[in-house]
């Protein structure tokens, strides 16, 4: 933890404790700081209550207090590090950078943790009139935490024959980031209790070869060992060696090829008889162990890579008096899909099957939110999640784990959000920028690229001063922002600086019917689709160069109480769920139309009740969307119709008040 001198020459000013990462701080602009009009008192320095660790960065601020308490402005605060090679100051801001070989200067100032050790971080503001007051903050960083290893060796029981050709047992290292560890390990060994049975490591390490001499005819069994140092300490397993005394019958291999498993990636499988096989590259493979003719099969997926989901085809059977080759093990891109239980205050995640959609919970779902998520959306590379929680009108950061799809808050993530209960949030496509719908208006907020900290940065709302903004919607460029005010019966629209994240001219947009609720921009950015709730009707508006509406349209629909539309990435069709029908009403768009209204019914299909969203993934083969308690449907989609068809197994189980489903695509 951080530790503090409170006297004597290291520290003219007190230090307090604060938030535990300050990017959602407000910074005040040095153009317009006022000069020094009271004597400076004492020097705050605020920082984080959480244990810094080596290889991360964090922020402090400096605030100059006089006598009576109140704030000094216009001060120059420097910073240095008593302990460069532990901890140092990477940059400070408030002004323009300091000059070479100076110490940064300014209010905010941003610490990397290099290793463990102590170190301390001296403040020290200069006034106007020369004085000076300092303050210092005493780090105490933490090693960064060691990642596990499991050591197998394969095949896990080994049978030689007397005078046989030797066998090789390998080792298999499986680090707990999902990666193989073998290259962290180093000093193997290789021991046998039985000296019958001997042992011949490889140059490497990694696998050893055994035999036993001709003169071994007894039957015997033995243990053959393995050990390596781990970065944690010294790690061993065991194979069961066996000789029997007549020669063994024949035995078979089971086998077959993976493909489009991504370089750099870990593919882990068992065969149901306790083999287990890391696999590290495309082609062949064979599970270790070969077994006499008649043996069941049953080869799984039993670790993912990151990423990645791995599917098995011809894995099931039983051993012919041949070898086994025909097992196709085929890599694609991992989705997941993400439900937020409002109630439950839980997040479902299940790993959708890239064959037919079919959805499987990951270990450990639900997990805890911590609050009543109303709404998530992810950032470009699928690590990251922003949930709004309702209950607390706060927005918080998630991390999903590219792997497992296990899902935990990140620890100082959490910011207010402007205009109160928040119910929508969006994205920027730079991942630079989160687009939260609270109230009567729309806020941007800046995402820290490195600890997801977020820090407010502009916000429109409407000046009626009632409504609330159910929906969200970007354009694909990023360029523009829209908010369905669905009381005020209209559509907030800002420009957005890519740059900084700032909102840009204010205007309203009518929505051509009443009760907006949730939005959603084509994909070629020509149109934008309203689902009005209270009139049952689409509003479809077309965008000009401007962002502005040019014209706009009322299309009626059979979906009683439309809450949310979604549109194929192709922008051939788009669905619209009918809380009040419990339905899916599909429609048949032409994407070269210049008034994008639909130009067919494809037809109606029957959803959850009470359902709130709906999620199509970024392939456009699959819809996902929930009933109000307890479960989330899964529909195909026909690419050239438009018709849904539920999915093997739909509906699947979830938790309660289901407001918000994400399809997710993590890239590490």
């Amino acid at each position: 933890m951080f530790s503090h001198a409170l006297a004597g020459a290291r520290a003219a000013g007190l230090v307090l404790f604060a938030a535990a990462l300050l990017g959602a701080c407000g910074s005040d602009d040095p153009a317009e700081t006022p000069p020094v009009t009271l004597p400076a008192a004492r020097l705050v320095v605020d920082t984080g209550s959480a244990a810094p660790v080596a290889g991360g960065t964090f922020s402090l601020k400096a605030t100059l207090l006089a006598a009576d308490g109140s704030e000094v402005k216009g001060a120059s605060v420097a910073w240095t590090s008593s302990n460069e090679s532990v901890a140092t100051v990477l940059s400070a801001s408030d002004r323009a950078p300091a000059a070479a070989g100076a110490a940064p200067v300014g209010i905010y100032a941003t610490i990397q943790t290099l290793a463990a050790g102590d170190a301390d971080i001296t403040a020290t503001a200069t006034l106007a009139d020369g004085s000076r007051v300092s303050s210092v903050t005493h780090l105490v960083v933490q090693a960064a935490p060691a990642k596990s290893y499991t050591l197998a060796l394969t095949p896990a029981t080994l049978a030689v024959s007397a005078g046989g050709a030797a066998q090789t047992v390998a080792v298999s290292v499986r680090r707990s980031d999902g990666v193989d560890g073998a290259a962290d390990l180093a000093n193997w060994s290789w021991t046998s209790d039985d000296a019958s049975f001997v042992v011949v490591i490889a140059s490497d390490g990694h696998s050893a070869r055994v035999a036993s001499p001709a003169s071994a005819t007894a039957a015997a069994s033995a243990t053959l060992t393995a050990c390596a140092d781990a970065p944690a300490g010294r790690l061993c397993a065991n194979a069961a060696l066996s000789r029997a005394a007549t020669p063994p019958a024949p035995t078979y291999s089971v086998g077959g090829t993976v493909s489009g498993l991504a370089a750099g990636k870990s593919l882990q499988l068992s065969d149901g008889n306790g083999d287990v096989q890391l696999v590290n590259a495309n082609g062949a493979f064979a599970m270790p162990t070969s077994r006499p003719a008649a043996t069941p099969y049953a080869v799984t997926v039993s670790g993912q890579p990151a990423g990645q989901t791995c599917t098995v085809a011809n894995g099931i059977g039983t051993l012919p008096a041949a070898n086994v080759t025909n097992i196709a093990i085929t890599c694609v891109q991992a989705q997941f899909v993400v439900v937020a239980n409002r109630d439950d205050r839980t997040i479902s995640v299940y790993r959708a099957d890239p064959r037919n959609g079919a959805l499987a919970p990951v270990p450990g779902s639900p997990f805890p939110s911590g609050g009543a998520v109303n709404d998530m959306a992810f950032l470009p590379s699928g690590l990251v999640g922003l949930a709004v929680m309702v209950d607390t009108n706060t927005v918080v950061g998630f991390r999903l784990d590219p792997a497992t799809g296990a899902m935990s808050a990140i620890a100082g993530t959490s910011a207010p959000t402007a205009y109160g209960a928040p119910h929508a949030v969006a994205v920027h496509p730079s991942g630079n920028w989160a687009l939260i719908g609270a109230g009567t208006g729309v806020s941007s907020y800046a995402i820290d690229p490195a600890t997801y900290a977020l820090t407010f940065v502009s916000g429109a709302a409407d000046g009626i001063g009632t409504g609330q903004t159910y929906g969200v919607a970007l354009s694909p460029d990023g360029a523009h922002v829209y908010g369905a005010n669905s009381r005020q019966d209209r559509v907030l629209k800002v420009t957005l600086d890519p740059s900084s994240g700032g909102f840009g001219p204010l205007a309203f947009l009518p929505t051509g019917g009443t009760g907006p609720n949730r939005l959603v921009v084509s994909p070629s950015g020509g149109h934008v689709y309203v689902a009005n709730s209270t009139s049952a009707s689409l509003g479809v508006g077309t965008i000009g160069s401007d962002g502005l509406l040019t014209a706009v349209n009322t299309y009626p629909t059979t979906a009683a109480t439309p809450v949310d539309i979604a549109l194929t990435p192709s922008g051939d069709f788009a669905y619209l769920l009918g809380t009040g029908s419990s339905s899916i009403v599909g429609y048949r768009l032409d994407p070269s139309s210049a008034d994008g209204l639909p130009v067919a019914v494809v037809g109606t299909t029957p959803a959850g009740g009470n359902g709130q969203r709906l999620s199509i993934d970024p392939n456009g083969r699959y819809l996902y969307t929930t009933a109000l308690s307890g479960s989330i449907l899964a529909f195909a989609i026909d690419a050239s119709t438009g018709t849904l068809t539920p999915v093997p197994g739909s509906p699947f189980a979830t938790g309660n008040v289901n407001t918000a489903v994400v399809i997710v695509e993590p890239k590490p």
